[in-house]
């Protein structure tokens, strides 16, 4: 069943990309509009998606659960992160930073909140203030190749994180938002999975057809991106008894998604190949219409 709705979700997805590409050959979305979705996403849409999977009864059962998809989170990040070094290592840069870090704001959060419903979001907020955490310190270290770029104080005034910390304190403390409140946050979450596939759409039509499907590194980003590194997280919880259930498959989903767009900002930022992260970003955001719903296809076989 989940995958059946993993499937119909991220062919939706794919043509809301394909309207984002069409509106930009059309001109209708420019560079700095994109940018513009981009910053609409970054610092209004996704808060509001975490604030509002927080807005839900306390109990210790959600407190327990939260507390394990921090755990298996910080599991999934160690195979990540083992894989795109032992591949890749300090040679290829933007290839290693790109195997390290998907796309689970952007895709992860529409796909889970859709699939499993709007609370779902609460279980999949560890990974991605996790991730977060490991681009600006870990990331940032492998992309510029200097670790005095590092930005500890950005870890912690982002919106994602800023977020999570009001979440919590709503979740904790049963405190309850006025309706007006509650409607308007849920109105603006909404509104995160056709603005980041048009987003991403606008990036897709800044790439030649020939780029898109060339390079053998592009090939490989891709297949430990979207296969290798989800199924080896999968096989990773198999000793541990909790890692079952909902939680671990929406830890997966998170796991399984493409190259962040976030590779194409930093590598712009850094001074690195700009085009090929965006590339990257692109073609494996394009493979994953397919890739994700198989992942889990058989990982919900092996941690039934």
């Amino acid at each position: 069943m989940v995958t059946q709705i993993l499937i119909q979700q991220t062919i939706i997805m794919f043509l809301l990309m394909l309207l984002g590409l069409l509106l930009s050959r059309l001109g209708a979305i420019t560079e700095q509009g994109s940018k513009d979705m981009a910053n609409i996403l970054l610092y209004a849409v996704i808060p509001c998606v975490i604030v509002r999977s927080y807005i839900t009864e306390y109990s210790t059962q959600k407190l327990y659960a939260l507390g394990i998809s921090a755990v298996i989170a910080v599991v999934a990040f160690i195979v990540t992160i083992a894989v795109a070094w032992i591949a890749f290592g300090m040679r290829h840069r933007i290839e290693n930073f790109s195997t390290a870090f998907g796309n689970a704001g952007f895709i992860g959060i529409p796909l889970v909140t859709s699939v499993f419903g709007a609370e779902a979001a609460f279980y999949v907020v560890a990974f991605s203030s996790m991730l977060n955490l490991l681009q600006w310190t870990y990331g940032i270290v492998i992309i510029s190749g200097n670790p005095k770029t590092i930005n500890v104080k950005k870890v912690f005034i982002n919106p994602v994180f800023i977020s999570m910390m009001v979440g919590l304190v709503l979740f904790l403390t049963g405190f309850t938002l006025p309706a007006i409140v509650g409607n308007t946050i849920g109105l603006i979450a909404d509104a995160n999975t056709p603005l980041a596939m048009l987003v991403l759409g606008f990036y897709l039509s800044q790439v030649k057809p020939r780029e898109l499907f060339c390079g053998a590194k592009l090939y490989l980003v891709a297949a430990l991106r979207l296969f290798v590194i989800p199924l080896l997280t999968a096989l990773a919880f198999l000793p541990m008894p909790f890692a079952r259930g909902e939680v671990a498959l929406i830890t997966l989903v998170a796991a399984a998604t493409p190259v962040a767009t976030s590779t194409g900002i930093f590598a712009q930022k850094f001074g690195q190949d700009y085009r090929s992260a965006v590339t990257q970003v692109c073609f494996s955001t394009i493979v994953s219409v397919v890739s994700i719903p198989i992942v889990i296809w058989i990982a919900e076989r092996l941690l039934a």
